[in-house]
């Protein structure tokens, strides 16, 4: 494999990393935002389409203006006063989603690992914590490492459960429900552009070159676009079974293919290490230069207050969390732009 075509992958799984998460990869935002409305697999393609086209809109800016950190990106796209409105936001909307993914991990360990939920909650951050402690080309190698791994899982239960009617597994859309449904797929990309985005950001001090950066969104919004609809597909089929799951998708497998059930498990907590791991790293820079505090003691102290919060329920976290910062991170992503727009910042 070229150098080319590595640091290419490495764009991609590491954008694929922060955004596949608890959330995604338990099945709980797939089955919410899209599984349980009609024309779930048109709101995932347009959802795929959003990722690619932003995803490479913010790497781009990141690499013409030589950026290193969100609050550098708000500041060059929409000057102090929105900026100041957007870090906060962005702030929350990590935060939101490292809770997310440790209270995902302890649901884990509780219900298919028969161990504590507190247990699986101190050591996924013990983890996340070690990959922040080497920036953001310990965050890379990890997703590179990990998502792998994840997409040959899915695939491979994909392949297995193929043999059903995918008509049995469609839900139809009126042309009615139409707004409403691209309604919920751009407050999907919405929220998770913005927990992606510390990343995203970083990534150009890694890889400069642009059209290694422009195929690295490319690839990664196919790979959020497949690995979608697949969960999507299973979620359809057990729908019955999985409506009111903490973990949907494991639930599902659990009546199905026990090995592959608890082989996915573990891969499910892996993704939620990906994805926590990438929200610790923007948590930990933004406060390293506001804080007088060693990375040490801010690590000490996120330990101990998220270990609190995320002993609430996994599905009523993602299910409150989640939509209530796509709404506000919309109306950012359209102020950014149509100032961008504007400007002509990209040529």
């Amino acid at each position: 494999m070229t150098k080319n075509n590595r640091q290419t992958i490495q764009v991609a799984f590491t954008y694929v990393g922060a955004v596949i998460g608890a959330g995604f990869a338990s099945g709980q935002e797939i089955l919410q935002f899209f599984t349980l409305n009609p024309g779930s697999y048109i709101g995932i393609l347009i959802c795929g389409l959003l990722f690619t086209i932003l995803g490479y809109f913010k790497l781009k800016i990141a690499l013409d203006f030589n950026l290193y950190t969100y609050h550098q990106f708000f500041n060059q796209l929409g000057g102090r006063k929105i900026a100041n409105f957007a870090n906060i936001v962005t702030f929350l909307f990590l935060f939101g989603s490292l809770i997310v993914m440790l209270s995902g991990s302890g649901e884990i360990f509780s219900s298919y690992f028969q161990l504590s939920k507190s247990l699986g909650i101190l050591l996924t951050f013990m983890i996340m914590a070690l990959a922040v402690k080497f920036g953001i080309e310990g965050v890379m190698k990890l997703n590179l490492f990990l998502i792998p791994l994840l997409m040959i899982v899915i695939f491979f239960i994909f392949f297995v459960n193929v043999e059903l009617n995918f008509i049995s597994t469609s839900n139809t859309l009126n042309i009615s429900e139409l707004p409403k449904l691209i309604f919920y797929s751009i407050i999907y990309a919405s929220y998770n552009l913005f927990l992606a985005l510390p990343v995203l950001i970083a990534i150009p001090s890694r890889v400069q070159q642009e059209r290694l950066l422009r195929k690295g969104s490319i690839l990664a919004g196919s790979i959020i676009i497949t690995l979608a609809l697949i969960v999507n597909f299973l979620l359809m089929q057990n729908l019955n079974l999985i409506k009111e799951s903490q973990v949907p998708i494991l639930d599902a497998l659990s009546h199905q293919q026990s090995a592959m059930y608890l082989v996915y498990s573990v891969i499910l907590w892996l993704a939620m290490l990906t994805t926590g791991s990438s929200n610790l790293y923007g948590l930990i820079v933004e406060l390293k230069e506001k804080l007088p505090l060693s990375l040490n003691k801010l690590l000490v102290l996120f330990a101990l207050i998220t270990f609190c919060l995320a002993r609430l329920p996994f599905a009523d976290l993602v299910a409150i969390i989640y939509p209530s910062l796509g709404n506000i991170g919309l109306i950012i992503i359209i102020f950014l732009f149509l100032k961008y727009l504007k400007e002509k910042i990209i040529v």
